[in-house]
């Protein structure tokens, strides 16, 4: 192992610490400003069949990746993540496109500020979550991954139940960049040990670890849960579908990834808005994951019910939850051990597929 895999190694695990501090710090302020949801129990563990799959015959490699793709010219648009609140008070990503120049992570934010870029041009019921005026003074980005993050005085100006909101946005959209792992926020050349005004604290660096709409199941004891990032849909006063990331709260588990697709399956818990993606009598026979790729094998009822027909924008909110959850940048949706889902006169997925670079792509 070179130099470079060896920082890259100590990175991850630096990383990793960082965010599991980050969420038992935030936890205890969610639990005491949250309501709780109605209580569900998380169905066992199954022994399914084995996948008989051979990846040099039957996947085909995906094209080239955002990863190694090369950065567009100045002025050459590029395709980002904003996040905003939406008329049901979710965090939700906006993929849009922007003129790229160098320090775009800086540029996103400013494009997330209310009665910045974006006034006027969010879909109905959406609004940005940082406050007026406020302006990122500076931006450091670490050979590690941590982005310190400057605003100014403005960014203490909020509604305090906006607080944890803000984080989610500012978080989550400096971490969809590949060089940004970690967020740490000043205000004015200081950094910040908690937030103004409900004081969440921020002694650690944030991360995606600390979730996103965090949804707490009174069956599930919080201190040794397992975070499971899940996408469902919604739908404004426009008929506008988008999808939702969800950061549940579910009983341990070593099998993360079975886990999470059963939580897709279980639907959105209480009166939130969302909309489930698959029934929940959908067959799982097996998920595993084998080298960079999640393999999902469903059972034949997938393409049987009628009161929730799959759709290809279903089986995105699958992809999409598990390189989440697990970091693993393809995901291989199958029909009893078959790649490729027949859906009306089509047939999608009939290769490993990678998270979308634009989540609900929308045209500013």
């Amino acid at each position: 192992m070179n130099e470079k895999e060896v920082c890259k190694k100590m990175s991850q695990l630096r990383q990793w610490r960082r965010g599991a501090m980050a969420i038992m710090l935030i936890l205890p302020l969610i639990l005491a400003g949250c309501g709780w949801f109605g209580s569900k129990e998380t169905g066992g563990q199954i022994d399914p069949p084995q996948i008989d799959y051979d990846l040099e015959t039957d996947f085909v490699p995906d094209a080239e990746s955002l990863e190694t793709a090369a950065l567009p010219a100045a002025g050459e648009e590029a395709p980002v993540n904003l996040y905003f609140r939406d008329g049901d008070g979710h965090v939700v990503p906006l993929g849009v496109r922007i003129p790229y120049e160098p320090g775009i992570a800086k540029k996103v934010l400013s494009y997330m500020v209310e009665d910045g870029p974006m006034e006027g041009r969010l879909p109905e019921g959406f609004s940005a979550l940082l406050p007026r005026g406020t302006e990122v003074l500076g931006m450091d980005i670490g050979p590690e991954g941590l982005a310190v993050v400057d605003f100014s005085p403005h960014f203490a100006d909020y509604d305090p139940q906006d607080e944890r909101k803000m984080l989610e946005a500012v978080t989550w959209a400096l971490t969809g960049f590949d060089t940004i792992d970690a967020v740490q926020i000043w205000i004015n050349g200081t950094p910040l040990k908690e937030m103004p005004k409900n004081g969440t604290p921020l002694d650690e660096p944030l991360t995606r670890a600390m979730g996103i709409n965090l949804e707490l199941d009174p069956g599930v004891n919080p201190s040794v849960a397992t975070p499971a990032t899940l996408y469902f849909r919604e739908q404004n006063g426009d008929g506008l579908l988008y999808y939702v990331p969800v950061t549940r709260l579910i009983r341990h588990t070593d099998n993360v990834p079975l886990a999470v697709v059963h939580e897709l399956l279980e639907g959105p818990l209480g009166d939130t808005g969302l909309h489930p993606v698959l029934s929940s009598a959908t067959e799982v026979l097996n998920v595993e994951v084998h080298q960079d790729t999640v393999l999902v094998n469903f059972g034949a009822n997938l393409l049987e019910d009628d009161l929730y027909p799959v759709t290809e924008d279903a089986l995105q909110a699958v992809v999409m939850s598990l390189t989440e959850q697990t970091g693993k940048p393809k995901v291989q949706i199958m029909v009893e051990g078959k790649a490729g889902v027949p859906i009306g006169e089509s047939t999608v997925f009939s290769r490993p597929v990678q998270k979308p670079a634009h989540i609900n792509a929308f045209t500013i």
